[in-house]
């Protein structure tokens, strides 16, 4: 008889990563799909990500649910939104299986970086948040109150202030800025002399436009104007919206690390990787005073923390999932997601 199978789901705000590993931290399976936050996404869009991408990665492990002897899915948002029943039933359980566990996508993405059961992490990616982990148990949770009253320093905050300064400058109260133009032709609308003159409703047509196409859809999809704030490195404008970000990154960092500035700090999430802390751009002075002497662990999502907690809920209670094992989880998670990229064309960020 073959040895119980683990599934892991990593559902974050862009999108949503799902692992089929053995015991040994082999991964057999991978899949991506879109966003699994219910608190952003909406819970029906959400679990139909969740679902959706546990079922692909099982079909390519060639494995059925009812090999499987632990589920964790870690989740971005408010877990409670999608109760264990419905996604019991969602991944092929009859019942509510009692190996079925969820948890926050901080810890996961910590465990992506990190195998001490002490330290911290901070993700920025469509969201922000962070944490500090005592004992494999968030201890603490900074951030992560959702687009509506939080998540500064994340994709969505620098995607609504890019729009704000535009609207700013669109309506004659805000100062001119090159992410005018950048905004509006990543929208194919009309920029430069093209965009003036004129009017509806007595406000620029261009202006109208941008509005509509923003309402159209979900608050939290101006994270993907985020990379606009970078594109302009010498627009005062767009120079103060990024500062912004890292000064409220930094108060995460700050937070996290107090009273354990030697512990691992794990940086997740898209907005840090690709974006304020990418190869060749040097964070600023707030930024990095708060990073100074950090053990700093970078992980890509935390695809390969949920396997680790689901391979720790394989064993007794206390179970600590040896170094090894977890290397080889990265490793595999690594080659899977490779291949799965490879046959569709890549993977949306984090």
């Amino acid at each position: 008889m073959r040895r119980p199978l683990l599934l892991a789901v990593d559902a974050g705000g862009t999108s949503t990563r799902a692992v089929v590993a053995d015991a040994g931290g082999t991964c057999l399976g991978y899949a991506a799909g879109s966003a699994g936050n219910p608190t952003s996404a909406g819970p029906e869009a959400a679990l139909a990500a969740v679902t959706g991408s546990a079922a692909t990665a099982l079909a390519r492990a060639g494995r059925g649910p009812e090999e499987v002897g632990a589920v964790l899915v870690a989740m971005a948002g408010d877990r409670r939104l999608l109760p264990r029943a419905d996604l019991a039933r969602g991944l092929g359980y009859a019942g509510e299986p009692a190996q079925l566990r969820t948890g926050p996508d901080i810890l996961a993405m910590y465990y992506s970086g990190a195998v001490e059961p002490t330290g911290a992490a901070v993700v920025a990616g469509t969201g922000s948040v962070a944490a500090q982990v005592r004992d494999g148990e968030v201890a603490r949770a900074v951030g992560g109150c959702g687009w509506l009253v939080g998540d500064g320093g994340s994709g969505f905050a620098l995607g609504h202030a890019v729009v704000r300064a535009v609207v700013a400058e669109l309506e004659g109260t805000g100062p001119a800025t090159a992410l005018t133009d950048l905004l509006l032709g990543s929208l194919g609308l009309a920029t430069g002399p093209d965009r003036g003159g004129a009017v509806q409703e007595g406000r620029p047509r261009v202006l109208q436009q941008l509005m509509d196409l923003c309402y159209a859809e979900r608050p939290v999809a101006l994270a993907r104007h985020a990379p606009l704030a970078l594109a302009a490195p010498e627009d005062p404008v767009a120079r103060h919206v990024v500062a912004r970000a890292q000064e409220d990154l930094a108060r995460l960092v700050v937070a996290v690390r107090d009273g354990a500035p030697d512990a691992p700090l794990v940086l997740g999430g898209s907005v840090l990787h690709h974006g304020l802390l990418a190869p060749g751009r040097s964070p600023a002075p707030a930024l990095a005073s708060a990073l100074a002497g950090a053990d700093v662990r970078p992980a890509r999502d935390g695809a390969v923390g949920a396997a680790v907690a689901a391979l720790a809920a394989l064993g007794a209670p206390g179970t600590r999932v040896p170094p090894e094992v977890v290397e080889r989880l990265r490793e595999t998670v690594a080659e899977q997601r490779a291949a799965a990229d490879a046959g569709r064309g890549g993977e949306a960020p984090a």
